[in-house]
């Protein structure tokens, strides 16, 4: 077995900085410190094969202009210090950038997104994937309508394995962990792996994002472990 999936949804770095009379983009880049967090973490973690993060969902594109500038820089920034990390080369993590809808994505930054996939795709050992401009609804859809399985559900029918093979993340995820502060624990999907996630177990963590801690994770991992155990896995 090669080791555990793991999805985050990082809720809360809006709210974070509206709490503290702060732009919203200020709110993402605390946001991104714990990201760094969190990335690092799933790296060292000997039971962890793939991770996959959401960035930037479609219905993000909605955002006011100057948020979504802001936001770019910020990926471009923290991406290319990301490609750069001597751990990620040293341990083989291969980088997928995935996005449903990169059509508002500023030219610059796909550019790079494309430098990091093809940078990093011959490595093995992990698998990192980061959601920008992408939602669960649309990468069905696009697996149902690529050309092979359109002809193949004309003829034949589709099955669960031609769908799968279509999908842009193919390995089911294991275990989702969401953070934001709510009234009450959320198991709200967002658009994130639909199919991917059918069988997912759920942690939340309620903090803003940007409050999360690497003990934090630890507690949502002990979860996930005893989770498992009881149920025989």
């Amino acid at each position: 077995m090669q080791g555990y999936h793991i999805g985050l949804i990082p809720d809360g770095n809006r709210r974070w900085a509206k709490e503290k009379g702060l732009e919203p983009w200020e709110g993402h880049m605390k946001g991104a410190e714990t990201g760094e967090v969190f990335i690092e973490w799933c790296i060292d973690h000997k039971d962890i094969y793939e991770v996959t993060t959401y960035g930037l969902s479609e219905e993000n594109f909605k955002r006011p202009a100057k948020e979504l500038e802001k936001l770019y820089e910020l990926y471009e920034g923290e991406l290319t210090k990301l490609f750069n990390k001597e751990k990620i080369h040293k341990q083989r993590v291969r980088i997928n950038i995935i996005s449903t809808n990169p059509g508002p994505v500023p030219a610059n930054l796909l550019s790079l997104f494309h430098r990091i996939t093809v940078g990093t795709k011959g490595y093995q050992n992990k698998v990192l994937n980061l959601l920008v401009g992408y939602t669960g609804q649309s990468e069905i859809l696009e697996a149902v309508s690529s050309p092979l399985n359109r002809v193949k559900n004309l003829f034949f029918g589709l099955s669960q394995d031609d769908l799968k093979n279509g999908l842009k993340v193919k390995k089911p995820c294991d275990f989702i962990i969401r953070t934001g502060e709510e009234s009450e624990e959320r198991e709200a999907r967002s658009g994130f792996l639909l199919w991917q996630s059918a069988y997912s177990e759920y942690y939340h963590i309620n903090k803003f994002f940007p409050d999360v801690t690497k003990e934090d994770f630890d507690k949502a991992w002990n979860y996930f472990e005893n989770t498992r155990r009881r149920k025989g896995l």
